[in-house]
């Protein structure tokens, strides 16, 4: 109760008056349609081809009615979605409320605050002991305390972390522990119940935990577009998308800041702002950036923009009419400095706290000491009160170091990402400065070595790649295609001459050696990834020979474990990878927009369901390559050997194949509406079900062995060769009875 009335983001209100409640969906699996399917390839169908319903609820009502059915065999429900997406905060209401109209014993815990390697019970006694406010009760699981209709509420997963261990692991090993513990509390009857909540990432990593209908539920934003409703099968029952809680939340935010606002300003509706506006956190800050009346909404923003505004007014409200003498002549660029530091201490640690100890380290490095001081003398004194209220507070994780805790993840994301871009900024600067003169600067050595210290100690996520290329975004062409042609000429020489590991002092074991070099050099892909989305250009890295990046990916991407990809192969974009050596690569679910591989050699590599559109593929040679689900939206694989490839359901449109070998390849419910195949050889190709809608056939060449069954489109086909309407019976009936024959 007292959580959910403290006042929020300080402002005069908490949390209780501009609370908006939830609605969430879970997964519901229907049986795969095989009416139309021909009986000799139902046993082709892939596993996950069932169809998948996404069943609308109200959180709030779905986990009171899972409580008060109270069964024991179901005794743990998950709350999965993105950062800002309101977890956390519901987790908070959920608590507040049946603190005030159950009788049920509950204990809210954020995972963050906890040992992980600890048994269940003992992590939960260390947790109640370090609380300073003294109003938790005795640890619940103790051994003489029986309690009855115990609720447990785990907040953030995906904050679990212990050194020498990846997080991901440390998860498992904390969900496996709860299930455990369930079973043993639960043995006789319905005692203990769990729900925790995380970020989609952890939460898919460990799906097959959760197998039974609706223990997963998926948070849903404010609103949903009628775009993202086609993509999915919905059910809702009780119509409660009809509502845009966007315009709720408004009236409510404009009666507390005595504001008239009747639904959401009509300018925040368009663009990429309706997608912020639709997450809880995000449209929270773009109320107070849009409060401000210093950011132009007129055009479609970039959210790093309104992160950054929200500094910028945190720092002049809290200093530039109140100059403490503490505060000496810290400046804004000093206190920006400071913050991306605790940033990154916090992203090297566990996400969201750093120690005092690791701060100072971090800013020892960089020169940052007496900024440092000034900032914990102001904050001792009271004259941050707005900053760490709003974006991190002081508190103590017990053994008598200070601690920094974000109240938000995502702020240190972006902070974490500016720290970066700073980062690729000074290595140009001073690798420019270093060639112009050997005395000065930094040589490509230092440049690593200073990028390992940053980068090396975690692993790069897809939330924190999202920031990072929204921050080089807002930066100019000019500067950024710098940065560009750096990171080229620094992964070239790291493949040569490799990571300066034992530049770093201390000097890490050979492992954690091995493992910072890793999370370098893939956040070194990550970073140059980011760069041609601003300067449209390809990067072009000087490869030591054909194998090198084939050896470097396979070094990065590791053992799978299960379907999500390392951030890696998702930042692959604009390569130049011509004639590069790619055999019996995985490139699964891979990220290779606009990429160059001009000649390479991909002999039975995947590529099922990668994102390949504008790909450029001629002459390369794909001999029994899979390519199922793919997206090739205007690639280009003139003269390819596509020899036994498989582009079963993936999108060809417009793509061009002119010359390629197709012999013997599979084009099962393939689109190629409006691709040209002037020149292909089609002889034993199976166009069972593809799309050819526009597509253009001149001088193709096909045999017997070709399986035109169900190819749609044909009517509207360019260059059809007349043989081939005659045996396919197209000339001689009426357009209408055309669609009907195929």
């Amino acid at each position: 109760q007292q959580r959910v009335d403290e006042p929020m983001f300080a402002e005069a209100f908490g949390l209780r008056q501009v609370y908006i409640p939830l609605r969430a969906y879970y997964e519901r699996k229907l049986e795969s349609d095989t009416s139309d399917v021909d009986p000799s390839e139902e046993l082709a169908l892939q596993p996950g081809s069932e169809k998948i319903q996404r069943v609308i609820v109200d959180l709030y009502t779905s986990l009171t009615d899972w409580l008060q059915q109270a069964n024991k065999d179901d005794a743990i429900r998950v709350i999965c979605g993105g950062p800002g997406c309101g977890k956390s905060s519901f987790g908070k209401m959920f608590a507040a409320k049946l603190a005030e109209t159950s009788q049920r014993c509950l204990l809210f815990v954020p995972l963050h605050q906890i040992n992980p390697s600890l048994d269940l019970s003992q992590a939960l006694e260390d947790f109640i002991e370090t609380d300073l406010d003294g109003i938790l009760p005795p640890n619940p699981l103790g051994p003489d305390r029986a309690q009855q209709q115990l609720l447990l509420i785990f907040d953030g997963l995906d904050e679990l972390a212990m050194q020498g261990k990846a997080a991901m692991q440390v998860a498992r090993d904390f969900v496996q522990e709860v299930q455990t513990k369930l079973l043993a509390y639960n043995r006789t009857e319905s005692r203990v119940f769990v729900l925790i909540s995380g970020r989609d990432l952890v939460i898919q990593a460990n799906r097959s935990r959760f197998r039974r209908e609706g223990q997963v539920l998926h948070v849903l934003p404010y609103m949903q577009t009628d775009s993202e409703r086609k993509k999915h099968q919905i059910v809702d029952e009780e119509q409660l998308l009809r509502t845009d809680q966007r315009h709720i939340w408004w009236r409510n935010y404009g009666k507390l800041r005595q504001q008239n606002y009747r639904e959401l300003p009509s300018e925040l509706d368009r663009g990429k702002l309706t997608e912020i506006t639709a997450q809880p956190l995000l449209n929270y800050l773009v109320a107070l950036s849009y409060d401000s009346n210093e950011l132009d909404f007129s055009q479609n923003s970039n959210l790093n923009t309104i992160y950054a505004d929200l500094l910028d007014r945190v720092y002049d409200r809290g200093w530039e009419n109140y100059q403490h003498p503490a505060l000496g002549d810290m400046d804004k660029d000093g206190f920006l400095r400071i913050l991306e530091e605790i940033a990154v201490a916090c992203w090297q640690g566990n996400g969201r706290t750093a120690t005092l100890t690791e701060i100072q380290q971090r800013c020892a490095n960089s020169n940052l000491q007496r900024i440092l001081s000034i900032f914990q003398e102001g904050a001792q004194e009271g004259v941050t009160r707005l900053l760490t209220s709003f974006y991190f507070r002081r508190s103590d994780a017990g053994g008598g170091d200070e601690t920094f805790e974000f109240t938000h993840k995502s702020f240190g994301e972006y902070l974490t990402a500016k720290r970066i871009v700073r980062l690729m900024a000074l290595m140009q600067q001073q690798l420019s400065r270093h060639q112009e003169d050997p005395d000065i600067g930094w040589n490509e050595r230092e440049c690593l070595k200073r990028w390992v210290e940053v980068c090396g100690p975690s692993t790069l996520d897809e939330y924190l790649l999202g920031f990072l290329r929204d921050e080089v975004r807002s930066q100019n062409v000019q500067q950024v295609s710098k940065w560009q042609q750096t990171l080229c000429s620094l992964i070239g020489f790291m493949l040569r001459q490799g990571m300066p590991m034992e530049a770093l002092q201390p000097r890490p074991s050979y492992l954690e050696e091995t493992r910072q070099a890793r999370n370098a050099e893939e956040a070194l892909l990550v970073a140059l990834s980011t760069c041609p989305w601003v300067t449209r250009t390809i990067s072009d890295i000087d490869w030591p020979d054909r194998a090198a990046f084939g050896t470097w990916l396979a070094r990065l991407q590791g053992q799978r474990t299960g379907e999500n990809n390392c951030v890696a192969l998702m930042c692959l974009n604009h390569l130049k990878l011509n004639e590069c050596i790619l055999d019996f690569r995985d490139f699964n679910g891979a990220r290779l927009k606009g990429a160059h591989l001009h000649k390479a050699s991909l002999h039975k590599a995947s590529f099922d369901g990668a994102s390949l559109p504008g790909v450029r593929l001629p002459g390369a040679s794909l001999r029994g390559a899979s390519l199922r689900g793919a997206n090739l939206t205007r690639a280009s694989l003139d003269e390819a050997n596509l020899t036994r490839t498989s582009f079963n359901g993936a999108t060809l449109t417009r793509a061009s194949l002119r010359g390629a070998s197709l012999r013997g390849a599979s084009l099962h419910k393939a689109s190629l509406d409006g691709a040209s195949l002037d020149g292909v050889s089609l002889d034993g190709v199976s166009l069972d079900g593809a799309s050819l809608d526009g597509a253009s056939l001149k001088d193709i060449s096909w045999n017997v062995e070709t399986n035109w069954r169900r190819v749609q489109g044909l009517e509207t086909a360019n260059n059809v060769p007349e043989q081939l309407k005659r045996e396919l019976g197209l000339s001689a009936v009426t357009h209408d009875e055309k669609h009907h024959s195929q």
